[in-house]
């Protein structure tokens, strides 16, 4: 334990556990997985299939978006924002128009819809979120993580969002955020195409 004494010991457990959890994760059956787990896994034409599948599902429709834009299908990708447009919730609404105009290029758009989304409903963890992606393409990195850590809060199982809070906390340099984040990242999502990434730098935390 000697070997520990620099290092955050809690953060070095919680990282070493998350970068096994793959190996003994249970898989969830893709047939009732739910677009957020879908699109955990990099499984992108599978959550545009479940969002088919559920039209009333907002989130659905949200994780939809998400992987089209993961896919570079703006056309998409604008598509499932504008449904979420036509939902009765205002929050909702915002989402959708700022994730429209955060596809189109539109940051300042984007900003004021987010914005209007967490004002609309402060406890949609997806208002957050989206105000997180907006300022972190901004490369606002204090409110990024203010966003994100928001969204976690109010949604401890979102995956992306513990993935960019600990983008936006390597950014500032906070260093045990981004070791917590990143591993609580790929204990909840083992088979996201970031995982090599994220356990690389998780690896260079580790004593030598």
């Amino acid at each position: 334990m000697k070997n520990l004494r620099h290092f955050d010991r809690s953060v070095v457990l919680i990282a070493t556990l998350a970068l096994f959890a793959g190996d003994v994760a249970a898989q969830e059956p893709e047939a009732t997985s739910t677009a957020q787990k879908l699109l955990e896994r990099g499984a992108l034409p599978e959550t545009l299939q479940r969002a088919e599948a559920e039209p009333g599902n907002v989130e659905a429709t949200f994780f939809a978006a998400q992987a089209a834009a993961k896919m570079s299908d703006d056309g998409r990708a604008i598509a499932e924002y504008s449904r979420l447009r036509e939902s009765a919730d205002a929050s909702w609404q915002a989402i959708g128009e700022s994730g429209a105009l955060f596809t189109q290029g539109n940051l300042d758009g984007a900003l004021q819809a987010a914005t209007r989304a967490t004002e609309a409903n402060g406890e949609n963890p997806y208002a957050h979120y989206q105000l997180g992606l907006v300022v972190n393409r901004q490369e606002n990195n204090e409110r990024a993580l203010e966003a994100f850590t928001r969204a976690i809060q109010l949604k401890p199982d979102f995956a992306y969002a513990h993935y960019y809070a600990g983008l936006a906390a390597q950014r500032l340099r906070e260093i045990a955020k981004m070791s917590e984040h990143f591993a609580i990242f790929l204990k909840l999502a083992p088979e996201a195409p970031e995982r090599t990434a994220v356990a690389a730098i998780l690896r260079t935390m580790r004593p030598r």
